[in-house]
């Protein structure tokens, strides 16, 4: 069986330059693609917006009213409300709701329709006002994918609305071997461990074997970013 030792690896993997994969994408006006698990914390702009900040290996967004945030089935996202009063809830795309990203509204008032759309069980998708520490911590499946809204549970708060989009994830990141959502010389080393103990990992050309021919292929790879 061949195998590489750590001094190669080193020495090789020395000459590489990682990418990153970022995990916030602006897609557009008030429209974000998050697809990594965050923490969104969610203060208010009085009775008009819900305001989001969160914060991944982009960067931080703060204060974003009302997003329309496109999110990744398999993930973990919480929500937590900062700021007092205004309850907030995810609901099924049943929720009459109007308008576009960043300015939906929703156009009832009846409690009985925004509870009958709210996810179940309805006190797992609330998130009540600080200074609790109730929080929503949703991973949504792969049969999730679809539209949801968020909005305010006060029967009067029209204006607090806006979508969260779940999509299936994307393709395994195929030179990122460590899977810490990263392509960085580390996975070098990571793809080295996995040729030497013929792990799945090692296979980056797809031809269902671990060989030497697998080094070329996690470099193009590499070079390829995700």
């Amino acid at each position: 069986m061949h195998s590489l030792t750590p001094a190669a690896a080193t020495l090789i993997a020395a000459t590489l330059v990682g990418t990153a994969v970022a995990d916030t994408t602006q897609l557009g006006p008030s429209r974000y693609l998050v697809d990594e698990g965050v923490t969104f914390s969610i203060g208010n702009n009085g009775i008009s917006d819900f305001l989001f900040t969160w914060t991944d290996d982009s960067g931080t967004i703060t204060d974003e009213p009302d997003p329309t945030l496109v999110l990744v089935a398999g993930q973990t996202y919480t929500f937590v409300r900062t700021t007092g009063f205004h309850p907030f809830v995810i609901c099924d795309n049943t929720l009459p709701v109007s308008g576009t990203d960043g300015s939906f509204m929703r156009t009832t008032s009846d409690g009985a329709v925004i509870d009958a759309a709210t996810l179940q069980p309805i006190a797992n998708f609330t998130a009540d006002p600080a200074p609790t520490t109730d929080a929503i911590v949703w991973t949504p499946a792969v049969g999730d994918v679809g539209v949801y809204y968020f909005t305010c549970r006060i029967t009067g708060h029209l204006g607090m609305t806006g979508s969260i989009e779940i999509i299936e994830p994307d393709e395994p990141c195929l030179p990122d071997v460590n899977n810490d959502g990263m392509v960085t010389p580390a996975d070098f080393s990571a793809w080295v461990a996995a040729f030497n103990a013929q792990a799945p990992e090692c296979d980056q050309n797809g031809d269902s074997t671990c060989s030497p021919a697998d080094f070329s292929a996690w470099v193009a790879n590499f070079n390829a970013g995700c």
